[in-house]
């Protein structure tokens, strides 16, 4: 195709969004020169990702910025907001939780969110696993208690203050530079620098004995004694209080992972794992610079050192992490070393990226599989699990709906649903028995047989037996009753699965999941404007059809007065009441 002309493009720092024949967004970059970046990609030679993504772009537009560094932290943005195909960006990224702590109000609070708006705030994270960050938050408030209220104060003391885990601002039992020395104890302990936390909680300890306030003086001790614990319990790596962020990358096809080893003070201070969709044609260096502005975009505290084996743009990256929002005092660099110990610790990050990147792929055949299999007795994992669902009104409109979840996740292609056709009454089992056997006939003529390892019903024992009896024996049959979330067997027995068990979750997802699928094709073909005609008494064939005539739309005669529903030809008074008042109850 011919390129896109580029000469209105300035020759200016900025962000290019390449977009395809249907207007969609399918890549963000930043440039120093627009003009030149965008021209590059049309012009030889180029990369193999340039290849490919030339032959997709239909159009290109911009958004000129001050300076390349504004650049870098609005394509940052725009990754996130479009999620373009030909981007490198986190799988899930919205899911990862941080630690918050509101440090714009007077009396800060300290907990778990996934929600970055507030900017006064300070975050911590991501955390890829939400138990190591809850760890981490239980660590932090045992040792330095806050106020875990919501919102504002209240007007007295809860039970947490009675319990220590809480110093009673809300009765003014704390001055407001008191709390604040602790929250900012809290913020150095989260961001691993214990040694300095050591030193103030030693100072303040001394301070108070000389005061002869040996009761405040024990409280502080342990809270020394508590840091002093964790921190022997973190593995030492360099014999001086170093502190950087080591990352090591490996890649398999349109998925990498990234380990990020966080050492704080000479001592590891924990592991963190990122799952990224690339292309694979990218190159390590141009992933490792994308994941680094998505990780450091939030970023409270940053160390001093980044090491890493490859990244571009690192002069660029390292004038970026020195911008005004971070308030980081004194330059980051980024190092690439070929030996010694940072080397060493690059390699630990790849081995156990290396790991986590296996792990992702087996993942496809996930626990939860093998708990559901051991519950239900299953003779083998039940990878694909087809649920069922009926929905209707008094037995008008009535549809039903097959959703194909494989290795626990949902896949759409095989999604089906169904007009019932021999049931004319209120009768769920017999339209249960209806579309399991219209579900079980379209398999036996198809040359590719997809039977599912498990069939999910929503309902219970009648819609269950129903089921056993349209499906192939071998296939187990199970329906799972919303009343109390039991499983209900073709044989009547009732298997009860632990309210906390994933296997439970999955199940319950899964029929929900049917239920929506139903109820949406139900209202689709009830709320279509004959359907709701075909429900007025004594409106037939014909009135329905002079009613759709003389409005242009079915939205304009449901805003029609009385009179004028009464001006359509054969429509009298009372029967345009009837009309009316019924369009009102829709």
């Amino acid at each position: 195709m011919p390129a896109p002309s580029v000469n209105y493009i300035p020759q200016k720092p900025g962000v290019y969004l390449m977009k395809d024949k249907n207007g969609k967004i399918i890549y963000v970059g930043k440039a120093k020169s627009l003009k030149d970046r965008v021209r590059s990609y049309f012009t030889t030679p180029y990369s193999p990702k340039e290849r490919a993504l030339k032959s997709k772009i239909e159009s290109v537009d911009y958004i000129v910025t001050n300076s390349e560094i504004e650049a870098l932290v609005l394509e940052a943005n725009l990754i996130k907001l479009h999620l373009p195909y030909y981007n490198i960006r986190l799988k899930d990224d919205k899911k990862y939780p941080y630690i918050k702590v509101t440090t714009q109000e007077a009396f800060p609070r300290v907990f778990p969110t996934r929600d970055l708006r507030n900017r006064s705030a300070i975050y911590f994270g991501p955390y890829t696993n939400a138990r190591t960050m809850k760890r981490a938050l239980r660590s932090a408030t045992n040792i330095f208690p806050i106020r875990i209220c919501k919102g504002k104060l209240p007007s007295r003391a809860c039970l947490a203050y009675h319990i220590g885990k809480c110093p009673a601002p809300c009765e003014n039992k704390i001055s407001k530079e008191e709390y604040g020395d602790i929250i900012q104890e809290l913020i150095a302990f989260l961001s691993g620098r214990s040694k300095e936390v050591e030193k103030k909680l030693k100072a303040k300890m001394q301070e108070l004995s000389e005061k002869l306030k040996f009761e405040d003086a024990a409280k502080v001790r342990d809270q020394l004694k508590s840091v002093q614990f964790i921190a022997r319990k973190q593995r030492v790596v360099f014999n001086r209080p170093i502190s950087l962020d080591t990352f090591g990358l490996q890649r398999k096809r349109n998925t990498a992972c990234i380990v990020l080893v966080l050492v704080r003070e000479g001592r590891i201070l924990g592991t963190e794992h990122y799952i990224l969709h690339i292309q694979s044609k990218a190159s390590d260096g141009e992933i490792m610079r994308a994941f680094l502005l998505q990780y450091y975009k939030n970023a409270f505290y940053i160390p001093r050192e980044i090491v890493i084996r490859k990244v571009d743009e690192k002069e660029t990256i390292e004038k970026w992490f020195a911008r005004p929002d971070t308030k980081q005092v004194g330059k980051r660099k980024i190092l690439v070393p070929k030996r010694g110990e940072k080397f060493g610790l690059i390699k630990f990050a790849e081995q156990n990226a290396l790991v986590w990147l296996e792990t992702e792929q087996e993942e496809k055949i996930p626990k939860v599989l093998d708990e559901l299999k051991k519950y239900l007795k299953l003779p083998k994992l039940p990878s694909r699990i087809e649920a069922f669902d009926i929905s209707n009104i008094g037995g008008k409109y009535a549809v039903g709906s097959c959703v194909s979840f494989l290795n626990g996740r949902a896949q759409k292609s095989g999604y089906r649903r169904f007009k019932i056709q021999t049931v004319d009454e209120i009768d769920d089992v017999g339209m249960m028995r209806e579309i399991l056997s219209r579900r079980a006939s379209a398999d036996e003529h198809s040359k590719h047989k997809k039977f599912p390892d498990l069939v999910l019903v929503d309902g219970g024992i009648g819609q269950t037996r129903a089921a056993r009896e349209s499906m192939p024996s071998e296939i187990p049959v199970f329906g799972l009753a919303k009343r109390f979330e039991e499983l209900h067997t073709p044989d009547g027995k009732i298997i009860s699965l632990p309210k906390s068990s994933i296997a439970l979750r999955l199940l319950q997802r899964i029929r929900n999941e049917a239920h929506r699928f139903a109820i949406s094709y139900h209202r689709k073909l009830r709320d279509k404007p004959k359907s709701l005609l075909n429900e007025i008494p004594g409106i037939g064939k014909q009135r329905r059809e002079l009613l759709l005539k003389h409005f242009s739309s079915f939205k304009e005669l449901k805003q029609a007065s009385i009179s004028e529903i009464e001006d359509v030809p054969g429509i009298g008074k009372t029967r345009a009441k009837e009309i009316y008042n019924f369009l009102r109850l829709i």
